[in-house]
């Protein structure tokens, strides 16, 4: 099953995001985000779970976030 997480560049820009975020409120969207970030590398299954949104919706989300260039695909082990 393969595994995501965040970038090294994900990492600071969620970083700055998410403080942003702390101040102003949370953006909508970035709950996967935010679970990788405070938990690690993740499966789909795992952020489906912890954030409460659909496989579908998760995939769809972290499609996003790999194109962006804040989240990498790992091998599944």
């Amino acid at each position: 099953m393969d595994r995501y997480t965040l970038t090294y560049e994900g990492r600071a820009r969620f970083k700055r995001t998410k403080i942003r975020m702390d101040i102003e409120g949370k953006e909508e969207g970035y709950e996967a985000l935010d679970y990788l970030y405070e938990h690690g590398a993740a499966t789909v299954a795992e952020i489906e779970d912890a954030i409460g949104l659909s496989y579908e919706q998760v995939v769809s989300k972290l499609e996003d976030f790999l194109a962006w260039g804040y989240v990498e695909r790992l091998a599944g082990r």
